[in-house]
């Protein structure tokens, strides 16, 4: 997510938030979701969902469904289940895996919090009750598959019909709206790049075709520098009308949705292509490790900018931009599973450029090509799965012998200030 979005989002999320606890990160963990096939009627506004469950030695399940109205659940053979307003129903222990179907209707919500009727979705962080039965907490992965029906005439639904890795539940989305594609090339892994742009948007081709014209290479430079892309062989860049004031991006790989006044910005392009590595390919274990999805990204996303398109990076900007912020904001809680992204203020600037520029003193100080085999490494151990900062930290320093405790001290932990740090190479 790029955060020019953020503040729209933020103030939404505060005002209309279900959730009066964070969802701890060991929530649900008897019964895991492993694969979540949906199919919707976007006019009639239901839905089918039809959830399985991980082998468990438990009894019961649990799934959030606070913003829909559930009208029949079915058991693997046929049978009706009791189910409850809560999302509680019973299942047997087993060691295999357990599949039901739930039928149900939902609601739109303009709030950023579900299936908006102006076409578009987006339930980060804990809305896809409003959308589908789920489970919210990051470190939960699920396969998807997704069907559409009753698309309005003359309009295009842009949507994955599957998604064959782990995913968290708020990766999945689509948007509807008058769409024209323009594939922009494929990688040399087979990964073809695609933008779409509004044929309602003032100018929106020309901002598309400027904002991706270094697309392509960079989504081949993560690609080769950091290990395979596991979301399929087309990805792509959706336009998405959010409204006024959103102007960021959102990760819903492989086809991500940036607010129509951004599609231009090449750096909201990348940073949202490189989520498919970090806060996608990899999720995070709990919400306090929400520095490694994107202060990660905010650093690849220029890194990867200097090397396919040299000068075109934002470090100059970013630390403009860093050097205005409250340096006592949180960037790294050590806790996990204790907090709220949104209410307990960790859904701030200071994540992103902090830890932007915790990656950028390490690369200054021990060469950008030795962080780069570090990132590579812990994708290769965490791919498809979950990871903690922490990790990212012990990676560094088994992988290039640099280790980096002082410089995360530094960016990561240290709130004795207003002022935030300088940038510049760690200690």
């Amino acid at each position: 997510m790029r955060l020019r979005l953020a503040w729209v989002l933020l103030v939404a999320a505060c005002g209309g938030d279900p959730h009066h606890d964070p969802v701890p990160a060991t929530a649900n963990a008897a019964r895991e979701v492993i694969d979540t096939n949906l199919s919707f009627d976007v006019t009639a506004k239901t839905g089918l969902a039809t959830i399985t469950f991980g082998p468990s030695t438990a009894i019961g399940a649990s799934l959030e469904v606070e913003g829909l109205t559930i009208t029949q659940v079915t058991a693997d053979d046929g049978t009706d289940m009791l189910f409850t307003p809560a999302g509680d129903f019973g299942l047997d222990a087993s060691t295999k895996p357990s599949t039901v179907t739930i039928a149900y209707s939902y609601l739109t919500h303009e709030n950023f919090e579900g299936v908006s009727v102006n076409g578009w979705t987006l339930n980060w962080p804990y809305y896809c009750g409003n959308m589908f039965p789920c489970h919210s907490q990051p470190s939960d992965g699920t396969t998807f598959e997704l069907a559409l029906q009753n698309v309005p005439a003359g309009k295009t639904a842009v949507f994955p019909a599957t998604i064959a890795s782990p995913a968290p539940a708020y990766q999945l989305a689509w948007s509807i709206d008058d769409y024209t594609e323009i594939e922009l090339g494929t990688t040399t892994a087979g990964t073809m790049i695609s933008t779409w742009w509004r044929a309602a948007g003032s100018n929106e081709m020309t901002k598309a075709v400027a904002g991706t014209q270094h697309l392509v290479a960079a989504f081949n430079w993560l690609e080769t520098t950091l290990g395979a892309y596991t979301f399929g062989n087309h990805y792509g860049s959706v336009s998405v009308k959010w409204g006024p004031g959103a102007i960021g991006g959102m990760e819903h790989h492989p086809f991500i949705h940036i607010a129509s006044p951004a599609i231009g910005d090449e750096n909201t392009q990348v940073h949202e292509a490189a989520h498919g590595w970090f806060g996608d390919g990899i999720r995070l274990q709990c919400w306090e490790d929400f520095v490694l999805s994107e202060g990660t990204v905010s650093y690849l996303a220029n890194r990867a900018l200097d090397v396919v398109a040299p000068g075109t990076a934002t470090w100059t900007a970013d630390a403009a931009e860093l050097a205005t912020r409250n340096g006592t904001d949180p960037v790294w809680p050590q806790t996990c599973g204790a907090i709220d992204v949104i209410k307990d203020n960790l859904f701030t600037r200071a994540v992103y450029d902090r830890g932007e520029f915790f990656y950028k003193g390490i690369a200054d100080k021990i060469g950008a090509d030795k962080l780069d085999q570090a990132l590579a490494a812990f994708y290769a151990a965490h791919h498809s799965d979950t990871g903690h900062m922490a990790d990212m930290l012990t990676t560094i320093q088994t992988v290039t012998g640099y280790d980096p405790t002082a410089c995360a001290q530094i960016w990561l932990l240290d709130r004795s200030s207003t002022t935030p740090p300088v940038p510049g190479p760690c200690p």
